[in-house]
């Protein structure tokens, strides 16, 4: 009797310490955010910003300094943090109205069955992203305190280190990117300013306006394109974010600090300093001007709070396809899977994989954004989600063709925009806004009655 008692205690205790970390942990995957919980623009802003700061956009910016004048730099930046700002906002704004994530926002617009593909594709696309960069992160920090310390860097270390501090701010969710990125972008952000005013001790700023990029030369819209494909996956996957939103209008500046003035800036900051040291190469121009150990925690930082995001991103997706899942469970499972990959060094092998879910993905926001700004969007509620029709065809065709047409002028030179991700985009949003004209009774509810 006395040893069922204490088995039972047990079993609660246990129960408990279950509750406790699922509450901890919570983050509101399958649901919609409750008002209580929202945050202000600031919070997104430094969110999108901190993700926005990374070193795949510091060496985008390298390879405009390569290739466009500074003049031709500084529109580029504005003119692609503004496309990427309006998808943001676009598609931001729908998870900020329903206080869902990307994935349960999907549900609406492909169906109840359909999602578990497009949820597996949108999750598999921020994933592939984590493993990939987390690769780079350990090869980049290798180098960074191999030039900083003058001792050997441990690539592998770095990896499972910086996969750990990842996997940890993405299983807290929302309230782990936030409080990384309070302290990080502002941090990122004073090493820039210090960056450009070593530079300035060197040229004037007429010098550095004259600065021209004359190695390999670029077209502007080639330009514009490096710079919108950089983040232009992740804008589409914004209401994982915004679904935070106090208020649309929350979402919207939010988005405008992010891509409107975080971005650009970095874009102009690294290609400034790309030019004024004479390599793109992030480390070697941290290690030129002086910063030593300063470099690799900067790398470390901004990686950090770029790829935390794909985690996280990735989770969300998870969730949706795997439904007796908790979303933090799955984060950690994917993180040290991710982490596995990059030790075997996926980072090398998986570039046309991502490239092609990346052709895949941008086509789904062009269908969301038609159908509920022009179609459904009376229907884009939380409580709906039990109602949902299991395929929306006209819905999937749409993206079908959108996404065929990111694959023609991703590899066959065909192009529209000069931006593949765009044109697919573009392409799926025609299509659906004009299938959706011819057929006036599509249903999205179940029991819908017109």
């Amino acid at each position: 009797m006395k040893g069922e008692v204490k088995m039972n205690n047990e079993n609660l205790s246990n129960q408990d310490s279950q509750t406790k970390l699922d509450q901890v942990f919570e983050d509101y995957s399958v649901e919609a955010v409750p008002e209580e919980k929202t945050r202000g623009w600031l919070s997104m802003g430094l969110i999108w910003a901190g993700v926005g700061i990374s070193l795949g956009l510091l060496l985008t910016g390298g390879t405009l300094g390569d290739g466009l004048s500074i003049q031709q730099i500084f529109f580029a930046a504005i003119l692609a943090g503004g496309l990427l700002a309006l998808v943001t906002i676009l598609i931001g704004v729908i998870g900020a109205k329903t206080g869902l994530s990307t994935a349960m926002v999907s549900r609406f617009t492909f169906g109840n069955t359909a999602i578990i593909l497009i949820a597996f594709i949108q999750a598999m696309g921020s994933y592939g992203w984590f493993a990939v960069q987390l690769g780079l992160f350990g090869r980049t920090s290798a180098t960074a305190w191999e030039m900083g310390t003058g001792f050997a860097g441990n690539e592998k270390l770095f990896i499972v280190i910086g996969g750990i501090c990842m996997i940890l701010t993405a299983t807290l969710g929302y309230k782990g990117l936030e409080f990384l990125s309070k302290i990080a972008v502002p941090l990122l952000l004073l090493l820039m300013g210090a960056s450009m005013w070593r530079i300035l001790q060197d040229f004037t700023f007429a010098e550095i306006l004259n600065f021209g990029g004359n190695e390999n030369p670029i077209t502007f819209g080639t330009g514009v394109s490096l710079a919108v494909s950089s983040f232009i996956v992740g804008a589409v996957v914004a209401p994982d974010v915004s679904r935070y939103a106090k208020t649309p209008k929350h979402t919207i500046g939010g988005a405008i600090l992010a891509f409107l003035v975080v971005v650009p800036m970095v874009l102009m900051v690294g290609s400034t300093m790309a030019q004024a040291t004479g390599t793109w190469d992030i480390v070697d121009i941290m290690i030129r001007l002086g910063w030593g150990i300063i470099a690799f925690l900067v790398l470390m930082l901004a990686q950090w709070t770029s790829n935390d995001n794909n985690l996280y991103c990735g989770a969300l997706g998870f969730t949706v396809a795997f439904k007796k899942l908790k979303k933090w469970h799955i984060t950690v499972v994917a993180g040290v899977i991710g982490i596995v990959l990059a030790l075997l060094g996926i980072y090398d092998n998986f570039d046309m994989f991502l490239n092609v879910l990346g052709v895949f993905i941008p086509p789904m926001g062009g269908v969301i954004i038609i159908d509920y700004y022009f179609f459904k969007k009376k229907h884009y509620k939380a409580p709906n989600l039990s109602n949902l029709v299991d395929f929306r065809s006209i819905a999937i065709f749409s993206w079908v063709i959108g996404s065929s047409v990111s694959l023609l002028t991703t590899y066959f030179g065909v192009t529209i925009t000069t931006i593949p991700a765009f044109d697919g985009l573009i392409l799926a949003s025609v299509t659906h806004f004009i299938l959706m004209k011819f057929v006036k009774n599509e249903k999205v509810l179940k029991e819908e009655k017109y």
